[in-house]
């Protein structure tokens, strides 16, 4: 039985993916990095990425607090 790629990755985006219904996120196989797509109104082809899926949740908290109205807005994360 052949077993999908990358199940730990991909694992990690549906995590991610469940706790932010408000983004698509996926893991990129050939790109080898996490991608987030926002499903709420944003400029055209803004699309979120990183290799590593704690830059990827930052980015996806940045992009919320540029583009969310202030009531949907998610506290930014501690710095590390």
């Amino acid at each position: 039985m052949l077993r999908p790629y990358d199940e730990n990755q991909r694992r990690t985006a549906a995590l991610i993916q469940r706790d932010n219904p408000l983004w698509l996120v996926m893991w990129g196989v050939g790109s080898r990095r996490y991608w987030a797509f926002p499903a709420f109104d944003v400029p055209p082809r803004t699309v979120v990425s990183a290799a590593d899926p704690d830059d990827l949740v930052t980015r996806m908290r940045e992009t919320e607090m540029q583009y969310l109205p202030p009531p949907y807005r998610r506290p930014a994360l501690p710095s590390a």
